[in-house]
């Protein structure tokens, strides 16, 4: 998920990199996936409906931000089963583009209590705190890729209290990923799977002069 400056909105791929593509996954979501906006004056979850994009050969779902410019725009939606190799497994997705200049906008809008996973971030000056949570409650020893600005890469495993620290950067995006697994059998559709995975993945801009720009 990110922002397009162009459009006021926000874009959300579905794809093996955080960028435009073809939209072979697309049609998994479209129409069924649920999408929210919330603001630090309307901090209740509003339900929007997100639109279908397409560019040359590339799909994908944008919707339109509001006019605030400390937001949260969360997403999820349920791909169904997936082969890994020989193993098959039910994959749910979660997006979040967090846009926050405020310790407090960042208190009232870091959960997304209406998803079941989510990656919540706590300020504490120069450093960034990220709280992974399973329905509310910590998750440990679970790892989250990082990635941001001047080729940032850092992949690093919550501790007992499902919890990281990064060093806050002064301008360009963070932008994690991480995921947890269970080994519950079930059938989708008529689709057997042998375990269930949910992966999210939180964006957080730091460079205000860009959203000012928004």
């Amino acid at each position: 998920m990110d922002r397009d400056s162009g459009t006021k909105g926000t874009n959300i791929y579905f794809e093996e990199a955080p960028k435009a593509g073809d939209g072979h996954y697309l049609d998994h979501f479209l129409g069924t996936s649920d999408v929210w906006i919330r603001t630090v004056e309307k901090p209740a979850p509003k339900p929007i409906k997100a639109e279908e994009v397409k560019a040359g050969d590339n799909r994908w779902m944008r919707v339109a931000l509001p006019e605030s410019k400390e937001y949260s725009v969360d997403a999820y939606g349920k791909f169904g089963v997936y082969e890994y190799g020989t193993k098959k497994v039910l994959l749910h997705y979660y997006a979040r583009n967090l846009s926050v200049e405020s310790h407090d906008a960042m208190h009232e809008l870091g959960r997304a209590e209406q998803m079941d996973l989510d990656l919540v971030p706590h300020d504490h000056g120069g450093q960034i705190e990220f709280s992974l949570l399973w329905k509310g409650e910590p998750v440990a020893d679970r790892m989250v890729f990082v990635r941001g600005p001047d080729g940032l890469r850092e992949n690093v495993k919550t501790d007992a209290d499902g919890r990281i620290e990064l060093k806050r950067p002064s301008k360009g995006s963070l932008t994690l990923r991480s995921s947890v697994e269970f080994a519950t059998p079930g059938s989708e559709d008529g689709e057997a799977y042998e375990a269930i995975h949910h992966n999210i993945t939180l964006v957080m801009p730091f460079d205000s002069s860009e959203a000012n720009n928004e």
